[in-house]
């Protein structure tokens, strides 16, 4: 790889073809700017210029090599302003989990204000569980998570919604028409769960909702994504407890009712690892509105 310091010799050269006049451009003295033009044919093996007591003429390869060496400066420094950026927190890439409800509650109004006010920060985003984001975020897979979690560790959060919880019945099943659900006439009906291996905070949610109501749910059926639950809904297989935002999923088969008397709600936060170096996270935390959580 070429040295960037005698291409520049070799430019300021190649513009004034006289010696003294580059060497007093470059605050130099003549010999020197002659031994670098000397290593730098040496180096590439041709001659870059045909000098006499009278004149310095480039030759055609040294005429070849005023483009490249321009092309290769340029990009050099691009490239380093493009690190400077980056070490500024203007430019990078963040890695994103996220639990499929979180698409459903407005969360594409903050990504729209990270790229709104941080143009130069582009984003990955990955579905996983809330236990599997916080497993990530610890081994540095992630740099922010969003899910219900709430018990984080050595992680930090901040909640981004409050959520109620409602219940996802078949079009089919004989409380559709009913305009909110007393939740114990569901207690002979199977329900579907996360899996609390995957969901803790969530499946613990949804239990204690219907404990209080006076019953144990029948969970006959389970499924680690509210997608896929929801699905099982439409094909008849049970009803469940999903957030309310969910309902804007529309899935045919399926109708989203209010649990009489209940104010239970889901809180999802924003997750992150507080040891996480990336210069671009305490911006993202910033637009988020969580930097000082």
């Amino acid at each position: 790889m070429l040295d960037l310091k005698p291409l520049k010799l070799f430019l300021v050269l190649a513009e004034e073809l006289h010696y003294g006049r580059a060497a007093q451009r470059l605050h130099m003295s003549q010999p020197p700017l002659t031994k670098h033009i000397q290593h730098l044919e040496a180096r590439l093996g041709v001659q870059l210029f045909e000098r006499n007591k009278r004149s310095v003429r480039i030759t055609p390869a040294g005429r070849e090599l005023v483009q490249e060496a321009r092309r290769l400066i340029i990009a050099s420094e691009q490239s380093l302003r493009a690190v400077q950026r980056a070490e500024r927190g203007e430019i990078g890439r963040i890695r994103v989990g996220f639990v499929a409800a979180v698409l459903f509650m407005g969360i594409e109004g903050l990504v729209q204000r990270i790229e709104h006010d941080l143009p130069g920060v582009e984003s990955a985003w990955e579905e996983m569980g809330s236990n599997e984001q916080l497993e990530a975020l610890q081994q540095d897979r992630l740099d922010l998570g969003f899910g219900q979690i709430s018990q984080v560790g050595d992680m930090r959060s901040h909640v981004v919604a409050r959520v109620p919880l409602v219940v996802a019945l078949p079009t089919t099943h004989r409380l559709a028409d009913a305009p909110q659900v007393v939740l114990s006439d569901l207690i002979n009906d199977a329900f579907i769960a996360i899996p609390r291996q995957s969901a803790p905070t969530f499946h613990d949610l949804s239990v204690s909702v219907c404990m209080a109501a006076g019953f144990s749910p029948n969970i006959l059926h389970s499924a680690k994504h509210l997608v896929s639950i929801v699905s099982l809904v439409a094909m008849g297989r049970g009803v469940s407890l999903v957030p309310e935002s969910f309902a804007r999923a529309a899935v045919p088969g399926v109708c989203f009712k209010a649990i009489e008397g209940s104010d239970a709600r889901a809180e999802y936060s924003v997750v992150w690892n507080p040891t996480n170096t990336l210069p671009i996270l305490p911006r993202v935390l910033q637009v988020l509105g969580a930097e000082g959580a």
